[in-house]
């Protein structure tokens, strides 16, 4: 488990905007660079966020994870009441 380095991934990828454009097209150009677990890779691609918060992301990054890649908020608080029950 990497959760410091997806932390740090999403972290890194707010701060430009064409690394988010690129991640949106070609999210495994964006992850190659950076230690993450192949199970991290699948459940960003899959925008697992229950996933995600219970394994380590923090929750203020997750968020704007969320926002970003067009998940609503109702749907963000549902997969992690989901996840966490």
């Amino acid at each position: 488990m990497s959760a410091q380095s997806v932390n740090i991934m999403l972290v890194d990828l707010f701060r430009s905007e064409q690394d988010l454009a690129q991640y949106a097209k070609e999210p495994d150009t964006i992850l190659a660079n950076y230690d993450v677990t192949d199970e991290e890779r699948q459940r960003l691609k899959a925008q697992d966020m229950g996933w995600l918060y219970t394994h380590g992301i923090h929750p203020y990054i997750l968020v704007q994870f969320a926002l970003a890649v067009g998940l609503e908020i109702p749907q963000y608080i549902q997969q992690l009441k989901k996840a966490t029950g």
